[in-house]
């Protein structure tokens, strides 16, 4: 029997489902479907609609399918429409502390967006004499009479007892009203940081919690047994049990679904990522294998909250062109698919006869300068799919090609307006499109820090053919379109990994403090379906903020285990690794190798002051049996040891390679290969650290396995 995952991305305007084989991890269906916001049902008549039509398509039997996920807009779509519960905050503390956390707690209401607002109403207990069970339950109702639809429980300290808080929750459920802890949804001090996310939070779970139980009935109604996940803003999934708590964290799962695509399916290691759709591309940095975040902002407020740094700018495959004085203006935001207009690339070419220019605003409060075609039966858009048709960047077949009559046609227009031939006219429209696009690409590489010699551009979305081999010319960054690039987000969102992050304020965190928490981050993961042997942990120590965190992502057992069996021959990785390292003729070679990886090696040597001097590097990739470039590293040092001799060799090994300057030492990063994991000690902050986790990881292996230690040199 097949073993297949479902994935389902809810975009702005479309649903796409796919159906993954996990064994050879082939697409074998796809649909697509309209996206349901207006819909009694909402999102989830859509998502269901996708589901069944995926099943008949691919002859797939419910049974065989062992993970069902999909993404979601309507957290991030009810705070951008004001679309939210009123809540009520009960705040609770006692002593000295209680005049201050009554100002930090009553939060009153919060901006999510330009003259959009979430409502709340605030009652204070002072617990310095204890809490008894009857202030609570008058407090829910006086909040509910009100007009509260959820709860907020907020107290001084929560993180460490949060008792009171529980019982506060316990109430408001048993008088029927959902409800948030302020611990729930971070450990981490900051009492009215910590209200504000969980106000928000509580203000879409009563949509949110209706949306998830109608898409988990519908599923077992199908026959479905298998786990019903749904995608976070982190890259992640979680269970339905994780969406009744939080739904906070899918807030930008739609960008999210995307990367993680990038990193699963098309295994990009050190890149920027490109998701190209209609209206917009949504643009991520992918880091030694790991996707950037960031806290996020929501109407302008810190909350926390961890979201994949994806910047969004209004350009994209059906971008429209503003023109003034006989020039293009500017490129977008407006776009062919919002305004009401046919591509040029895709209008039957009867239909573009007897055009004529034309230009006014296309919606109310647009500019009076979008330009676009008319002729009587309709209005056709000039995009940017139709400039990268012109100048011959989509190949045949491409989901982006048009037919080259009716777009030599639309560009013959706009190119009289503009005084140059439609070629002409095509490169300039491309370029100014190209601009906003270039400029965030080399933020990322600023803000990142990231080697631009080892980058690449990986392109996705319907659009990607586009705008990213364009953007590769103007920013000599080498590109490449995914494979399923019109389905990546939904691949991305049926690959993902099972995901958790806990974070603590910590001071000079302990040995046992650090294995304690990613033994919690660990458990979290494995309580929401993951396998415990494919949990992988990573510790964060920053020592400027004092916060550590713990981030776990684990696999289902059965993608684990599969995963393991396929091995790319020698020769091929050989060859995966010199273009990784863009040899061009120096030597690669294989620095070290273990069951599951290689690490390979590039002796640059390069001259300056007209080969007066001379100055070597050592590029390195690091490389798992499936041909995944699992590290890309401009500068390393590595050891080759076993688990038994790890103790007292890696403790020599980290100082030897560490560096002492202005800012005083600075270890290298630490990446353990060990068995089919590879173990991120990068974050830590010293010796000490490393040396503490490094035991826990390997604790699990034989001593006689053999081990790569990869340090990434700073200097």
């Amino acid at each position: 029997m097949r073993k297949i995952r479902i994935g389902i991305d809810v975009g702005g305007t479309f649903t796409h489902a796919v159906a993954i084989e996990t064994e050879k991890f082939t697409l074998i269906a796809q649909v697509k479907t309209s996206t349901t916001y207006r819909a009694k049902e909402g999102i989830a008549h859509g998502i269901i609609t996708a589901l069944y039509k995926l099943l008949q398509k691919g002859r797939i039997d419910p049974n065989e399918v062992v993970l069902v996920a999909h993404s979601s807009t309507q957290a991030t779509n009810a705070l951008l429409e004001g679309d939210v519960a009123k809540v009520g905050i009960i705040g609770m503390a006692g002593g000295w502390e209680a005049m201050r956390a009554r100002h930090e707690i009553n939060i009153e209401k919060i901006e999510l967006a330009p003259e959009k607002y979430l409502q709340t109403c605030f009652r204070f207990i002072e617990t310095g004499k204890g809490l008894l069970e009857s202030q609570i339950r008058q407090a829910i109702q006086e909040l509910r009479a009100e007009g509260a639809q959820a709860i907020v429980a907020a107290e001084v300290f929560s993180v460490d007892n949060p008792d009171h808080e529980r019982l506060a929750m316990r109430l408001a459920a048993e008088a029927g009203l959902p409800a948030t802890a302020t611990h729930q949804i971070s450990e981490l001090y900051g009492l009215r940081i910590r209200t504000r996310t969980a106000a928000i939070n509580a203000s879409i779970l009563p949509v949110a919690v209706a949306t998830a139980e109608m898409t988990e009935r519908s599923v077992r109604q199908a026959g479905i047994t298998a786990p019903l996940m749904i995608m976070r803003s982190d890259g992640g999934i979680m269970d339905i049990k994780g969406m009744h708590e939080r739904p906070i964290l899918t807030i930008l799962s739609g960008p999210a679904a995307g990367v993680a695509s990038a990193l699963m399916h098309a295994k990009v290691s050190e890149g920027i990522f490109l998701d190209v759709g209609g209206t917009s591309t949504d643009i991520s940095a992918i880091h030694h294998g790991k996707p950037m975040l960031h806290s996020a902002r929501i109407g302008g407020h810190k909350v926390f909250l961890r979201t994949l740094d994806v910047r969004t700018v209004a350009i994209g495959g059906g971008s429209l062109p503003r023109v003034q004085n006989n020039a293009i203006a500017e490129i977008g935001p407006r776009s062919a698919h919002i305004a009401g207009l046919s591509y040029e690339s895709f209008t039957p070419l009867a239909e573009v006869t007897g055009i004529t220019p034309q230009m006014s605003a296309l919606l109310p409060n647009d500019p009076p300068d979008y330009f676009y075609l008319q002729n009587e039966k309709r209005k056709i858009a000039v995009t940017t799919t139709g400039a990268a048709n012109m100048i011959g960047l989509i190949p045949e077949h491409d989901y982006a090609r048009g037919g080259k009559e009716n777009v030599r046609l639309a560009f013959e227009a706009l190119g009289k307006v503009l005084d140059k031939n439609p070629q002409e006219a095509a490169t300039e429209f491309l370029q100014k499109a190209c601009q906003q696009v270039v400029a965030t690409i080399h933020e990322l590489i600023d803000n990142y820090k990231l080697e631009q010699p080892l980058l690449r551009l990986v392109g996705g979305g319907g659009g990607a053919m586009t705008i990213v081999p364009f953007v590769s010319k103007l920013t000599n960054i080498p590109y490449e379109i995914s494979e399923n690039s019109p389905v990546l987000s939904a691949i991305g969102v049926a690959l993902a990994m099972v995901h958790e992050t806990i974070e603590r304020h910590l001071i000079d965190p302990t040995d046992e403090q650090l294995l304690q928490l990613r033994q919690e981050a660990e458990a979290a993961i494995v309580r929401m379906g993951a396998a415990s042997d494919s949990v992988e942990v990573t510790i964060e120590v920053d020592p400027h903020t004092n916060i550590v965190r713990a981030t776990a992502t684990g696999a289902t057992e059965i993608r684990q285990r599969e995963k393991l069996g396929r091995s790319l021959p020698a020769a091929r990785r050989q060859l995966i690794a010199q273009q990784t390292l863009g040899a061009n003729g120096h030597t690669v070679e294989i620095l070290a190798e273990t069951e599951f990886f290689a690490a390979y090696a590039l002796h640059k040597e390069q001259r300056h002051l007209f080969g007066l001097l001379r100055s070597r590097s050592r590029p390195v990739a690091v490389l798992d049996h499936e041909g995944t470039v699992r590290l890309n590293l401009a500068s390393a040092e590595l050891l080759v040891t076993t688990v038994g001799e790890a103790g007292q060799k890696l403790r020599q090994f980290v100082e030897t390679n560490t560096y002492y300057g202005d800012g005083g030492e600075e270890i290298p990063s630490i990446r353990l290969a060990a068995g089919p994991k590879l173990i991120d000690l990068s974050k830590l902050a010293n010796v000490k650290q490393v040396i503490a986790l490094a035991g826990l990881e390997l604790a699990k292996y034989s001593t006689t396995t053999k081990i790569m230690v990869i340090a990434e040199l700073h200097r």
